[in-house]
């Protein structure tokens, strides 16, 4: 069977996509080219479970409704480094398989400024293809939602709100998160909101009696870092007329 040959990037597009992704640290879009065909590699990478991984995750232009791009087998080489000199050394980014569309970098260097880059490299029948993607760990953080959602009343027009940390979130009692709570009756068109706690229980008060309410919660890095995860499902109750 005869080797894949590989296109070597020219390094205008490799300064293209850095200046890309750095427009990003979650969720980036980053050009490459094989040929003459240019083609966009989508990447995430989100620190769901800080400080022990990093998750990444990508898909091509090709993947879509509009150009599925059928019977094209592809497999993916991901490997990562901290830092931008090309002698540092690389590991490999964990794949279940060659097929697989993510990987997991372990072991994150805490609080340096040095970026991580990661390299995606697309081998199909056509060749092959890489990009990278740079970021730094604390910017990418974004705890999965809270769990274990309960909403309910208590004397005086008043909901307790309790939650869980999620379960993916591995040391809260030493990286801890702290919560927003959203919450809305029926027939508002608005959320209000409450927050941040470090708590994982609160009591909204001043509700009105007889009026289904809906309450979320959100979880965030205790120091602002990252992004806050999206919004816990939505619990529904009623406070009482007491």
């Amino acid at each position: 069977m005869g080797s894949l040959a590989t296109w070597p990037i020219p390094a205008m597009t490799w300064r293209l996509a850095l200046a890309l992704s750095w427009a990003s640290y979650g969720h980036q879009r980053v050009w490459t080219k094989v040929e003459e065909s240019p083609r966009l590699l989508s990447v995430q990478c989100w620190a769901v479970r800080y400080p022990e991984a990093i998750d990444c995750s990508w898909t091509t232009d090709r993947e879509t409704a509009t150009d599925p791009e059928p019977g094209l087998q592809a497999s993916f080489i991901a490997t990562y480094r901290l830092g931008m000199i090309s002698q540092g050394e690389t590991h490999p980014c964990l794949q279940p398989s060659p097929e697989a569309r993510s990987c997991v970098i372990p072991d994150i260097q805490m609080f340096s400024m040095t970026p991580y880059i990661l390299n995606i490299t697309v081998i199909t029948q056509q060749g092959a293809r890489s990009s990278l993607v740079p970021f730094i760990a604390e910017h990418i953080i974004k705890p999965d939602p809270p769990e274990a959602m309960s909403v309910s009343p208590i004397p005086g027009k008043q909901l307790r709100v309790q939650w869980e940390p999620p379960h993916s979130w591995p040391l809260p009692r030493y990286f801890p998160l702290k919560y927003l709570i959203r919450y809305q009756r029926q027939g508002a068109t608005r959320f209000r909101q409450v927050g941040p706690i470090e708590e994982t229980s609160f009591i909204l008060q001043g509700l009105r009696p007889r009026t289904q309410y809906q309450v979320q919660v959100a979880a965030g890095d205790f120091m602002d870092y990252g992004e806050l995860s999206t919004w816990s499902t939505v619990v529904a109750t009623t406070p009482g007329s007491k």
